[in-house]
């Protein structure tokens, strides 16, 4: 740069210069690789029953969009699982599974990252039986630094043990209320590669690691 600063001061075509090599430079930018790394995901349910009464939970939420998601796993610039004996946060999930948790989501894949625009959602879906249900997206992807956005939306069979105290902290008669109740978690974040991010909620929560990733 300080060469071309230089060439203004007694060269007339020296603009034409300084134009070209920032074409070149945000060229080459535009044209860089997107980095590849690889995603680990935990979501878990707290089995401990104060969550339901702690504060109050609206009924209506806001759902997240999982139109135009992906859940097919190719090597055409798509996410791609990888398999369960890869994972590293296997022993982190055997540990959630006994200490009052209960994990309904485990998975990681590879993908490059893009920006924000670019960069694919991920779609997060378990059917848990009973009617309960885990639906959202994950997406990651890639300004200066990582990022990574979570919409989930889980629906839960309202415990018996405390329909009556729910009833009340929802306002509500135990008449009024549905079998099951829906919560949502919402989050964006800057992740650091290497770093465990745990992002919480009463009712359930998400764990997150993300790693530079070589095919």
């Amino acid at each position: 740069m300080q060469n071309l600063k230089r060439l203004l001061l007694v060269k007339p075509y020296s603009y034409t210069l300084l134009a070209l090599a920032s074409l070149f430079l945000i060229s080459g930018q535009a044209n860089a690789k997107a980095a590849s790394y690889k995603i680990e995901v935990i979501v878990f349910e707290n089995l401990n029953l104060k969550g339901w009464t702690e504060e109050y939970w609206p009924e209506d939420i806001e759902l997240p969009v999982t139109q135009g998601s992906t859940s097919v796993f190719t090597r055409n610039q798509k996410p791609l699982w990888i398999s369960k004996r890869n994972r590293e946060l296997i022993s982190t999930a055997q540990q959630l599974n006994k200490k009052g948790y209960r994990v309904i989501f485990h998975q990681a894949w590879s993908q490059s990252a893009y920006a924000n625009k670019n960069s694919p959602t991920v779609l997060i879906e378990n059917n848990l039986g009973v009617g309960s249900n885990l639906l959202g997206t994950v997406r990651l992807y890639k300004t200066r630094f990582a990022h990574v956005d979570v919409d989930l939306e889980f629906e839960r069979r309202i415990p018996e043990k405390i329909l009556e105290a729910f009833a009340q902290n929802q306002k509500l008669s135990s008449d009024q209320l549905p079998t099951h109740w829906r919560f949502n978690l919402k989050e964006s974040r800057k992740i650091k590669p290497g770093e465990l991010h745990y992002i919480d909620h009463p009712l359930f929560g998400a764990l997150i690691k993300i790693h530079k990733y070589e095919d």
